[in-house]
């Protein structure tokens, strides 16, 4: 098996048992991103909530030396179907660009860890 690695973000150390994202060979695992800033602040809307989860996502994808344009799947947690729109509308301004390949992606109703977290995107990347 090829080695893992842990990627992380500078200063964001999670103190939990789990890794912000994990490349494996020329494939990264990003956990799912919250729509949540650097400093905690989470927006009430799904739009905010799902670009910040793609940014935060993103910076991982960085840091790993890949780009947006890499992601392979994304796997959506949204806390009510109501905000599938809203959470799509935002997801396509990242992945639906013309003449973009876009990732595979499934969505699901999930309850979330915290209740105010209105969606969760996990994604894999090849580098």
């Amino acid at each position: 098996m090829a080695n893992k690695e842990k990627i992380t973000l500078p200063g964001a150390e999670t103190g939990l048992c789990y890794s912000p994202a994990i490349r494996c060979g020329t494939t990264l695992y990003v956990s799912g991103q919250v729509g949540a800033d650097a400093q905690g602040n989470i927006p009430p809307d799904i739009e905010s909530q799902t670009a910040l989860a793609i940014e935060n996502a993103k910076a991982l994808i960085k840091q790993a030396g890949g780009k947006l344009e890499n992601v392979l799947m994304c796997r959506c947690f949204l806390q009510k179907a109501e905000d599938f729109d809203g959470m799509n509308a935002a997801y396509a301004k990242y992945f639906g660009k013309e003449g973009d390949i876009a990732p595979a992606r499934y969505t699901v109703l999930a309850p979330p860890v915290d209740a105010r977290y209105l969606v969760e995107i996990a994604m894999v990347a090849a580098l």
